[in-house]
């Protein structure tokens, strides 16, 4: 993918002003740890039309009067880059594990995202007690992952990843909505990417998969909707981040994925 300078990162704020707020604890309700997801893609200016299309019902996370949360995150792989490879590969069993870091908050987890035979994604958090959220794991951090990853004992830094991230909640539906702008990477090394300016990525989030979400009959009657943007993406985050960032990896089956990117990157800064 090429390298851009950045354009739009603030351009969706306003979309999500109409929305009741719902606080962290009324949140943990629909905490789905273990859940089905879906992600889209789509211009950000898209935003726009689901917030006044979507039913009223949803609620949008707010803390101290903020609705945006900045999110930063460190990915952790082996030498032989075995939970990028599952990736690349469908492997129907993998792994992320990532320190996440929630700097409004300024609350931190170590996590271990997996996603089972039955294409299910669970996830396990520990939160961390450092007093900075990237500094180097702890004995009990490192326990944890040896409890839950087999090859826990081979992992190390590889990426670090940031963006911006709406929530909304339908509680009654049991289902989460985030919009996540503003993607950054930096390899440990120093290289830093930005791919999908003028984008967002969406993912649904719900306890078993419901084709009629209003999401999903949302995306479906927009008038622009085309492959890629507002069709269900094979898209993983780590995964970009690590083939965007790293020209010695070989992208495999996401070749494909990533010329969609760029070329709905480039069709988002010219419309």
């Amino acid at each position: 993918m090429e390298q851009r300078t950045p354009i739009f990162f603030s351009v969706i704020d306003n979309f999500f002003t109409s929305y009741l707020p719902i606080d962290l604890q009324e949140l943990e309700s629909v905490a789905l740890l273990d859940r089905r997801e879906e992600k889209f893609l789509i211009p950000n200016k898209w935003c726009a039309n689901i917030a006044e299309s979507l039913d009223s019902e949803y609620n949008i996370l707010e803390i101290n009067n903020e609705r945006k949360f900045r999110y930063d995150n460190l990915y952790f792989d082996t030498p032989g880059n075995i939970c990028l490879e599952d990736h690349l590969r469908g492997r129907k069993i993998r792994y992320k594990v990532r320190i996440r870091s929630y700097a409004n908050s300024n609350i931190s987890f170590l996590e271990v995202k997996s996603r089972n035979v039955h294409g299910r994604s669970i996830k396990m958090r520990l939160q961390r007690t450092s007093e900075k959220w990237d500094s180097p794991l702890t004995k009990e951090e490192r326990r944890f992952l040896t409890e839950r990853v087999s090859f826990a004992r081979e992992l190390s830094p590889v990426l670090y990843s940031s963006y911006s991230r709406f929530t909304l909640a339908h509680i009654k539906r049991g289902e989460r909505i985030t919009f996540d702008t503003g993607l950054k990477f930096k390899s440990i090394e120093g290289v830093v990417f930005y791919p999908l300016d003028g984008l967002s990525i969406v993912e649904l989030k719900q306890g078993e998969s419901d084709r009629h979400s209003p999401l999903h009959k949302l995306f479906r009657a927009h008038p622009n909707r085309h492959v890629p943007l507002g069709r269900t993406i094979r898209i993983s985050k780590y995964v970009v981040g690590r083939l965007s960032t790293d020209t010695s990896l070989h992208a495999r089956t996401y070749f494909e994925s990533l010329r969609e990117l760029n070329r709905a990157s480039k069709s988002a800064q010219i419309s």
